[in-house]
């Protein structure tokens, strides 16, 4: 049987079972102009999380969830996109960009929900679209099952779905070699550079290397077996609101977030995992087509 890991699981590229062992790899809130960015720090259940935010007008606010190994930076292009007619935010999760590492040493699902509950909170946001790529899948899963009430619409961009049904045993193939002592930042970074794949752009290659640089091997291993644990059934069970999966054309692994119940999907072709940085105006015109009611 061949099996999956996908893009979304190392920010990169669909793999098969025989490539494992070589991968490691608001509404109500005072009107802002678009320039009038505020780049500020929260305070999150583990640590500071570095957030932007601004814009302003009556659409409904969006907040933005970047990736594993990526930072808020991979959106510029999206708030300055939605700035001009709505308040748009994106922070750093713990451990990624400008944000501590969990002081806890906590990396579980649930606690990056927490984290985006704590930024919507103490920017006052009552209702918001959120979006997220990657494995920001899990997190916006995991959120809509705490806080469903504020959830305006899901985007899920080539984000995760559900992996608690990859083999167990090549997922702990996986995570053998990446919690070994040998498994180094040089060894992570070899690992996205496989990830990016033909399709990125030199850009987007060299962005991603960039921001992915900036973290902890540890933190990458210990992210990526909380997905694996992470079960969105019961929590997306609490959601009866709209949500999309806007995709890689040609990913379709079963792990993705296009196979979860009563999820609406469009694709993007010609691009990589990254599409935001590879075609940020395609992204923008699905965004603007699925938001256009919010």
């Amino acid at each position: 049987m061949r099996v999956l890991w996908p893009a979304a699981v190392f920010g990169g590229a669909v793999v098969s079972s025989c490539a494992l062992a070589a991968l490691a790899a608001c509404a109500g809130a005072p009107a802002r102009g678009p320039a009038e960015e505020k780049v500020t720090f929260v305070q999150g259940g583990a640590g500071r999380l570095r957030v932007s935010d601004g814009g302003g007008g009556e659409a409904t606010p969006i907040v933005f969830v970047h990736g594993l190994g990526s930072d808020l930076e991979v959106w510029r292009e999206q708030l300055q996109h939605f700035r001009p007619s709505r308040r748009a935010v994106a922070y750093d999760q713990r451990g990624n960009g400008q944000s501590d590492p969990a002081q806890d040493g906590n990396y579980s699902i649930q606690a990056f929900a927490d984290d985006l509950d704590q930024v919507v909170r103490q920017l006052k946001i009552r209702r918001f679209v959120l979006v997220g790529h990657s494995m920001a899948g899990a997190v916006l899963s995991a959120y809509a099952g705490k806080r469903p009430d504020k959830l305006a619409a899901l985007v899920y961009v080539d984000a995760v779905g559900n992996m608690t049904g990859l083999p167990r045993d090549e997922v702990a193939k996986v995570e053998a070699r990446e919690s070994a002592p040998g498994y180094g930042k040089k060894e992570m970074l070899a690992d996205y550079g496989k990830m990016v794949g033909p399709q990125a752009k030199p850009s987007t290659r060299e962005r991603v290397l960039e921001s992915a640089s900036q973290l902890s091997p540890r933190t990458f291993a210990a992210v990526r077996h909380s997905l694996v644990e992470y079960d969105p059934r019961s929590d997306l069970a609490h959601y009866t609101g709209p949500k999309i999966a806007i995709e890689v054309q040609g990913n379709d692994s079963p792990i993705m977030a296009s196979n979860l119940p009563g999820m609406a999907r469009r694709t993007v072709p010609n691009v990589s995992h990254w599409l935001m940085l590879d075609d940020p105006a395609a992204l923008d015109r699905e965004l603007d087509a699925f938001l256009a009611a919010y």
